[in-house]
């Protein structure tokens, strides 16, 4: 199984697709096969722009990062987003992007700055909100959370990939193997290995 996104936790292992969402996080997943150096907008920390530039020339993709209509500032928010996002650009790196209630601005930002891989992770957004990301090139990868949205029965016959959004640890190896079976029932697909597909696809693997 390969968890399309997870945090650090109290195990690592070679099978997820770690991201962070301060500068202080980097330095603990550095010798993580699949990293990314990311920033958040509810971080009490500030954008280190020397340090995410750092990592990615280390070999971290980039990410979290994403605008949250849940906290202030949104202007702040779209300068800090766009200066990681440019990163990721740069390096070639994969960009790990966090929306909440402002998908219109991110794929205007999208358009503007062109990543050329992109995840949107945690998706809980509409069907046809999905489908601009996916024309653009990008992957959204679904949560047990996506299982309450309105979307998600359609959401189903797209492709996406399975995530936990949880530290890496038993916890989050229970709920990923429940999720990838549950889905699998749903769909008649084998999820877990389709996940494992795109994601080594997605980090050039």
């Amino acid at each position: 199984m390969f968890d399309a996104h997870a945090h650090p936790g109290e195990e690592f292992t070679s099978e997820a697709f770690i991201c962070t969402s301060t500068p202080s996080e980097y330095c603990g997943i550095r010798y993580c096969r699949y990293k990314a150096a990311g920033y958040l907008p509810e971080s009490a920390e500030e954008l280190d722009t020397k340090m995410m530039e750092r990592a990615a020339k280390e070999g971290f993709h980039i990410g979290e990062i994403g605008l949250d209509r849940r906290f202030p500032s949104m202007e702040k928010q779209e300068e800090d987003f766009r200066t990681a996002l440019r990163i990721a650009v740069h390096y070639r790196r994969v960009a790990v992007i966090h929306v909440v209630r402002e998908y219109e601005r991110v794929l205007r930002i999208i358009d503007d700055i062109r990543p050329e891989k992109f995840m949107i992770h945690g998706w809980t957004g509409s069907y046809e909100e999905a489908l601009l990301f996916i024309k653009r090139g990008g992957v959204i990868s679904l949560s047990p959370r996506a299982e309450r949205t309105k979307s998600f029965p359609r959401l189903l016959s797209l492709p996406f990939v399975t995530e936990t959004d949880m530290p890496l640890g038993k916890e989050e190896e229970k709920v990923l193997l429940g999720w990838n079976e549950y889905l699998s029932s749903l769909t008649g697909l084998d999820i877990a290995s389709r996940t494992e597909t795109i994601m080594k696809e997605l980090l050039n693997e």
